[in-house]
């Protein structure tokens, strides 16, 4: 089996995808934000923090996960588009659904990657769909999304402890984390984050299926090859997009004066339509010097996703546990901090790929799959 063409602009878009989800998680990787959000408390930033917290909730929360996944589904049709062999792509998502499974026990609660090996299997069923029908069942299930998340908004759930019960929890919490064996940790994490996270699977294979199918469609209809037929049309909704997600935002800001309980609720659906503007922005403007400038070089990192994604977790959870950093930075350190990681994952994937066929984990990934070695080294 031949190496699959990369798709530049898609790697570009993977890229600028895992810079966010990098600045998302950060503060997941450094702060108990798992206890604080499992229990409903409502941190507060204050000062600069104030604004970069601002910043995050506009443009960074929930933006970037429904592109990963998109990404996700229109690899998937590249995939069956080249060669499809049923028995070779159960096979990677059982290898990838074990990478995610080892992550998420043994390094950090956020894992994507065991969510996204099962729910892939349900694209089996759509592959031969045509393509609106594909479009109707992405929009039913986000909008079948959205109403469960209305309908807790209306009728909230009222399991969270408060006072001192919380604290003590919270500053157990804290302890594992910076004061426990590697050994101790783990088991802790087995209950406290590692079961109620596969709890909720269920849930949350709904939007991920829903942003898959997106990423499929784009596949079937030709989207993503990049032609003036289809600049014409992503343009189309890329301005769409643009309008929305102002007024969501207006709404958002509106909601924190008047109405607070719905901001969960605005805020996940400005995602989704903030997460389709970032991809046509790029797609449209993506020939714009200044884009090209600032943005193609992340598809060296987009290359790479699959360890450069493992690479953030792993470093930066060893990093708060081993310099008991851990609850001690600011969200604008975090931002300072997130931002050097990257640029290192960058230089670092530009040297490797310079190199290497593709990144460690990727070539794992696909020798086991292929049950044979595949090629690593670039031949000079």
């Amino acid at each position: 089996m031949k190496q699959q063409k990369r798709v530049p602009i898609i790697d570009t878009i993977r890229g600028f995808a895992l810079l966010g989800i990098l600045l998302v998680n950060m503060k997941s990787f450094s702060s108990p934000v798992f206890i604080v959000t499992m229990y409903g408390v409502t941190p507060n930033s204050v000062g600069f923090d104030r604004v970069i917290s601002i910043f995050y909730q506009i443009f960074i929360q929930m933006r970037f996960y429904p592109i990963f996944a998109i990404l996700f589904g229109l690899s998937f049709y590249l995939f069956i588009k080249k060669s499809f062999k049923i028995t070779l792509f159960i096979r990677r998502m059982i290898i990838l659904f074990f990478f995610g499974m080892i992550h998420l026990i043994f390094i950090w609660y956020g894992d994507i990657l065991h969510i996204y090996a099962v729910t892939s299997l349900f694209l089996l069923l759509f592959y031969k769909v045509s393509s609106k029908w594909i479009l109707f069942w992405a929009i039913t299930l986000l909008a079948l999304y959205y109403l469960i998340i209305g309908w807790n908004t209306i009728i909230p759930n009222n399991k969270y402890l408060v006072s001192n019960e919380y604290h003590n929890i919270l500053s157990t919490y804290v302890s594992m984390y910076k004061d426990s064996t590697y050994k101790e940790w783990v088991f802790y994490r087995l209950n406290i984050e590692v079961f109620p996270v596969l709890f909720q699977l269920p849930f949350v294979f709904i939007p991920v299926l829903a942003w898959f199918l997106l990423g499929l469609y784009i596949g079937k209809v030709g989207i993503y090859e990049r032609n003036s037929v289809n600049i014409v049309r992503v343009k189309s909704c890329w301005k769409s997009c643009l309008y929305v997600s102002l007024g969501l935002l207006i709404l958002t800001v509106l909601a924190h004066f008047y109405f607070p309980d719905i901001i969960y609720f605005l805020t996940s659906i400005t995602g989704a339509v903030m997460a389709i503007l970032y991809i046509s922005s790029i797609y449209v403007f993506f020939d714009h010097p200044f884009v090209k400038l600032i943005l193609y070089p992340l598809r060296y990192v987009g290359r790479m996703s699959l360890s450069n994604y493992l690479f953030q977790s792993i470093l930066m959870v060893s990093f708060f546990r081993i310099t008991h950093l851990y609850n001690k930075v600011s969200l604008s350190e975090g931002l300072v901090m997130s931002v050097i990681v990257f640029l290192f994952q960058l230089l670092f994937s530009k040297y490797w790929l310079s190199h290497f066929h593709q990144g460690p984990l990727e070539w794992i990934w696909r020798s086991i799959s292929l049950r044979k070695v595949s090629p690593f080294l670039l031949k000079k």
